[in-house]
This record gives structure tokens, sequence and C-alpha cells, in this order.
């Protein structure tokens, strides 16, 4: 009986050794940064080979993968963007899958973007998807918006991205 106590109390020393490891190496927290606003790529300059930044207005990023179903789920707003801006905003896509897929994938959602680009997203700081930045001509991020937006995120990054285009 005192084997079986001496192997349960070093089985418990041992879990929670292993528990504060994953603690303080962060471990937990990568889920949860996932859904905080990307406010560290604000200032960040977005380089992207093969993407050109118009100087004279700004662009929206719009970083999705075909895989993700908030991406999908985000499409019908998108595409809303894409519709109010009737030209006065750059929208670049930028997915991880192929060329051609990537293309496809935003053609059948009818969302034409000016650019669709095949990119890694870590290129352009961003960790999860969809993640939407504004940048000015220059390339400077201004804006971030990260996850699936509700009705109040949506309106809000519409009042920034086009404040004209509301009425």
């Amino acid at each position: 009986m005192k084997y079986i106590d001496r192997i349960a109390n070093i089985a418990v020393i041992v879990g929670v050794v292993v528990f504060l490891f994953l603690v303080f190496r962060g471990e937990f927290r990568k889920s949860k940064d996932l859904r905080e606003p990307p406010s560290n790529l604000v200032g960040e300059t977005v380089r992207l080979p093969g993407v050109q930044i118009p100087r004279d207005r700004d662009s929206l990023f719009l970083a999705v993968s075909t895989t993700c179903h908030f991406c999908e789920e985000s499409m019908p707003f998108y595409k809303q963007i894409v519709d109010k801006s009737r030209g006065r905003i750059n929208i670049v896509a930028v997915l991880p899958q192929p060329q051609q897929e990537a293309e496809r994938y935003m053609q059948s959602r009818g969302v034409e973007a000016n650019q669709v680009v095949s990119a890694n997203l870590d290129a352009m700081g961003v960790r999860g998807t969809p993640t939407v930045l504004l940048v000015d001509g220059s390339g400077k991020v201004k804006h971030a918006w990260t996850g699936r937006l509700d009705e109040k995120g949506q309106k809000d990054l519409l009042e920034i991205v086009l404040p004209k285009a509301q009425s």
C-alpha cells in the first residue's frame, strides 16, 4: 500500500512540475493570443514579394485561409467592403494556399480583390486568420483586426476604412 502511495505522490509532483513548465513557457497563452487584437502589428511595415502598394491610397490586406471557417463566415463582409469601396481602397487578399487555389477561392466567394497573393502569413506578422490590416501608401500598418468580427466590429472597421461609404 505504501508503494502505491509513493507512486501516486511522485506522479502528482511530476504533473505539477510539467504544468508549471508549460505555464511559464506560455503554452496556455497561445490560443488566447489569436483572439486579442494584433496591436503589435500597428506601426509595422508590410512587405510581400510581388505586392505593389499604391502610394496614393490605403490598402486593406485580408489575411485568410481556405481552411478557416471564420474566414468563410467573414467572406460576405469582405465582399461588402469591396462593393462599398468602389475602388477607393486597394484590396489585397493574402492566403497561405497555392496561387491558383487562392484565386479560385476568392473568386468563388465573390470577393474581387485588386490582388490575390499566395504567401506565408508569418511574413506579415500574422498569426491567425482572418486578420485584416489597413496599410498606408508606404506599407505601414495603421489599424489591425483579427477574427470574425461581430456587427459592431464590422461597423467600426467600415467607419475607419471607408468613412464616406457609410451613407
